[in-house]
């Protein structure tokens, strides 16, 4: 019986050890995509105020020779 608890013991250690771990992941995961949230919404407003400063006088489509 006793082996049998310290087994079981090992185990939930493990993975408790396993789970602090992945929460790590995922916290910096989550950081992480904050930041590129925040670089795109910069890119997109500066992608909108290019096509405002360009007007409606350049095409939006390739020349045909591309």
């Amino acid at each position: 019986m006793n082996e049998e608890l310290e087994r079981l013991e090992i185990k939930v250690s493990y993975l408790e050890a396993q789970n602090a771990e992945l929460n790590e992941v995922v916290v910096s995961q989550a950081k992480e995509l904050a930041t590129l949230e925040k670089r795109l919404e910069i890119f997109e407003k500066k992608l909108e105020d290019l096509i405002e400063e360009s007007g409606s006088d350049r095409p939006n489509r390739r020349p045909p020779h591309y």
